[in-house]
């Protein structure tokens, strides 16, 4: 997000407030070490968390932030989803199947690029432009087999964090951060990844 700023999963990262070394897969290979600024509760429909590096990540590009989302658009999601942290990120392919919104502002993105488990925190972009267009939260599991779907996920919007972000970068105020933990009901029963109850009409008798 920044050189010195970091955005990935709160189920991905410790405790606030902790110390984490992250290591950049460029070809410097450096190690940085860094500390959670912020992570949204559990009770959040966002899975986020927040690192501030002590030291810049030179070597990586400041992504450019989506604005808007188009759904067919070919993307891609990066992440250590197939072979671990052993062998390198690995970049999947896909489409955006659906840009889910609750009061005409995204909340939601799903695709179909295969996510494995450890590609959560991830980024998805747009294939075309490289723009970044959120992070990978989760793929689908059904409880009652255990089976996962790597093919059906859903990522949080950039445009969700990004004025939180940017109001972070520019004061070090989390305000913003926290309204996270404050979603609207809409948001919660979207990313429990059900459907509203219908509107039952009451009886006339």
């Amino acid at each position: 997000m920044a050189p010195r700023l970091v955005v990935t999963c709160r189920h991905v990262a410790p405790r606030e407030a902790a110390k984490v070394l992250v290591h950049s897969a460029t070809p410097k290979s450096v190690a940085i070490w860094g500390c959670v600024v912020f992570a949204t509760q559990e009770t959040s429909p966002y899975d986020i968390a927040v690192l501030s590096l002590e030291e810049d990540l030179d070597g990586v590009p400041t992504p450019v932030l989506a604005e808007h989302f188009h759904e067919g658009t070919a993307v891609s999601v990066v992440g250590f989803g197939v072979f671990g942290q052993a062998c390198g990120p690995s970049v999947t392919s896909g489409i955006l199947s659906a840009v889910v919104q609750v009061d005409n502002t995204p909340v939601m993105l799903q695709t179909t690029c295969a996510v494995h488990g450890g590609s959560s925190g991830g980024p998805l972009f747009s294939t075309p432009s490289g723009d970044l267009l959120g992070i990978v939260a989760s793929n689908t599991r059904d409880n009652n087999t255990g089976a996962t779907y790597p093919h059906l996920n859903f990522s949080i919007p950039i445009t969700v964090l990004q004025p939180a972000l940017q109001q972070y970068r520019q004061t070090g105020d989390l305000g913003g951060l926290r309204e996270l933990d404050r979603a609207a009901e809409p948001v919660r029963v979207v990313w429990r990844l059900q459907r509203p109850l219908p509107v039952i009409p009451r009886s006339k008798l």
